[in-house]
């Protein structure tokens, strides 16, 4: 087929054959589930949440859908700040943990749900509030159906965080391995996407912290590890030997990294009645 336009190109399509390259795939609710008490630690203290909520600027009047809520370390804050949230997640452990927070913070404006991307939303009762967000949680398996779905729970705005290039992997990591990182789509594809579906979208970006703390370095490891599949006895003690080299120790035994290229994630944000001119 010859493209002689920009509407000529199908951006899902193109989104699906990068995904199908990139070196590692999605989890599921239960790896979520095992690695939920060491990443509500991890985030809770990460400069994202307060970058996010300052690009978000929210309605105090407004209800909210979190979809991909995790842990609660944006729905928490957000919940002062807003009437009411909706937080979505399909691991259980995450919103035991968001939950728990909520209940020791004296938050009780905070639903939690226990669903998918791929769950019938309307069935199980959600309605469309005035925001819709997906921060962070886009590994979903079809784009053009994630951004209409979130169209469809929307009223006033959608507002969600994309990676840019190898988003929270470190290529550092994966050269010492000596394997090659194929980041997969980025928010570029989503950007294409929204044009082309008629939407006038806006894009910030946020960049994280080089630095990341860690209680232990069993914690660091299990961190890094799940950037990989199948390692090998050999890969283990090099990714071993590359965390040494960037961590620093302290003396209660909890480690700090240095990451020489940290995460960026594009905050994208459009009205979703709204078509661009």
């Amino acid at each position: 087929m010859n493209i002689t336009s920009f509407e000529d190109i199908d951006w899902n399509a193109l989104w699906h054959l990068a995904r199908k390259k990139k070196s590692w795939r999605s989890k599921g609710a239960a790896d979520w589930d095992r690695r939920a008490p060491s990443f509500a630690r991890r985030t809770a203290s990460s400069i994202y949440t307060e970058k996010f909520l300052q690009l978000l600027q929210p309605d105090p009047g407004w209800s909210v859908l979190d979809v991909g809520c995790g842990p609660g370390s944006l729905t928490l804050p957000l919940a002062r700040k807003v009437l009411r949230v909706t937080a979505l997640d399909f691991s259980q452990a995450m919103l035991d943990i968001l939950e728990r927070d909520a209940v020791r913070q004296g938050i009780d404006n905070i639903t939690p749900v226990h669903l998918s991307w791929t769950d019938d939303w309307a069935s199980h009762g959600l309605k469309p509030h005035d925001l819709a967000i997906a921060s962070r949680s886009m590994s979903v398996p079809d784009l053009r159906e994630a951004l209409e779905k979130l169209n469809a729970f929307a009223t006033r705005r959608v507002c969600l965080t994309d990676r840019v290039a190898h988003g929270p992997m470190d290529p550092d990591a994966f050269a010492a391995l000596g394997r090659k990182l194929e980041s997969g789509p980025d928010y570029i594809y989503t950007i294409n996407l929204l044009y082309q579906l008629g939407h006038r979208a806006s894009v910030n970006f946020i960049e994280l912290e080089k630095e990341l703390h860690y209680s232990s370095f069993a914690e660091a490891m299990e961190s890094y590890t799940w950037m990989f599949r199948d390692l090998t006895a050999g890969e283990r003690q090099r990714l071993e030997d590359y965390v040494r080299s960037i961590a620093t120790f302290h003396g209660d035994g909890s480690v700090t990294t240095r990451r020489q290229h940290p995460p960026i994630w594009a905050f994208i944000s459009w009205k979703p009645r709204q078509e661009r001119n």
